[in-house]
């Protein structure tokens, strides 16, 4: 019997952050949201199986990793600066607020649960970034879940999300658990079959490709999505021998050799009737609503980043996309799902690792 995992499991029932307070600090909808008893039981569904799956997956092993993109590439310092000149005044708020440069830490990821995958295999690659000493609070913040001056940035490399609604989230993660996994559904879901295509790419370096924050984000009177554009202008070439953890190594040589960024820009919602916020599978069209500027995170010259301890370390952030201050923070059905499974899933995989 692995008595860590079930000591992480009474923990979870005992603990003084439970499933009620988690609803609590879910905010008033607004901008065309739906939230009501169908999305909170769908919530539910989907936190348990969410739950289960990371019980199986873990087994004896001493660690409980995340249920997606759980292998890094690495964990590396760099500095976020902002500059909202380009955004209309009701826009400039949160994040875009003034100008000002943060510290940052960004994970690189893959997308697939299976750690152990090589780098070479086509896959959904991630880029999560954490903002430190932000000058406003989040909203775990505020609901005094946690402390911490941050804002975390989730991003992934496709425009849209691969699922569309709570719905359809309890759906799918439903679908995980039978003989055939997600085969069937996805087979009935064209959609979200495209996207995940689409997402799945054989890269060279992490730092080649562009990240998409996917799911829409509040900002003022109106909703965004986020994009990190590479500024490199070149794509590294793939490696012909290349080794089961190649891409590390890969972000390893770059930083080594200098620094390497990213520009910031958000996708204001100009029509919202068409980039419906409760439909996340939908893509918005570029040319009604462009990309603006508003920033740039700069990766800076380093090395260590794939020591032991800093792997550790790596190991051990957690990135939440509700980490964000009200004025931006995550929209719709299928982001507040988020919410609750994130936040459940930080306590259980912490009760457990600190075991």
């Amino acid at each position: 019997m692995n008595y860590q995992l079930l000591g992480a499991c009474l923990m979870l029932l005992v603990s003084p952050i439970t499933s009620a307070n988690f609803f609590s600090i879910q905010p008033p909808v607004e901008q065309g949201e739906i939230w009501g008893p169908k999305q909170v039981a769908n919530v539910e569904e989907v936190a348990r199986v969410f739950r289960e799956s990371l019980i199986e997956a873990t087994g004896d092993a001493p660690l409980m990793r995340r249920d997606a993109h759980p292998k890094a590439h690495g964990c590396v310092e760099g500095s976020l600066q902002i500059n909202p000149e380009n955004l209309k005044p009701e826009h400039q708020v949160g994040l875009f607020k003034e100008q000002q440069t943060y510290k940052t830490i960004t994970r690189f990821s893959n997308g697939d649960p299976n750690h152990k995958k090589d780098d070479d295999k086509a896959d959904v690659r991630g880029m999560a970034t954490k903002i430190l000493g932000t000058t406003y609070k989040n909203l775990l913040q505020e609901a005094s879940i946690e402390e911490d001056q941050v804002h975390d940035l989730v991003f992934m490399n496709s425009d849209e999300f691969f699922i569309s609604n709570p719905k359809q989230y309890e759906k799918f993660m439903n679908a995980t658990q039978g003989r055939f996994g997600v085969l069937p559904y996805l087979l009935t879901h064209w959609r979200s079959l495209g996207v995940i295509l689409k997402a799945r790419e054989k890269i060279a370096n992490p730092l080649d490709i562009n990240y998409r924050s996917a799911t829409p984000y509040k900002i003022g009177p109106n909703s965004m999505k986020m994009k990190f554009e590479t500024c490199k202008k070149h794509v590294d070439v793939m490696p012909k021998n290349a080794t089961p953890n190649f891409l590390s190594e890969k972000l390893a040589k770059s930083l080594a050799a200098g620094e390497e960024c990213f520009d910031f820009l958000v996708q204001i919602n100009r029509d919202p009737k068409k980039n419906d916020i409760e439909d996340s599978i939908n893509k918005w069209n570029v040319k009604k609503s462009p990309f603006v500027k508003v920033g740039r995170l700069t990766l800076k010259k380093q090395v260590g980043f794939l020591e032991d301890a800093s792997k550790d370390k790596c190991e051990k952030m957690t990135f939440n996309p509700w980490r964000a201050p009200m004025a931006n923070r995550p929209l719709g059905g299928l982001n507040r799902v988020r919410l609750e499974v994130y936040l459940r899933q930080f306590e259980f995989r912490t009760e457990y690792n600190q075991k």
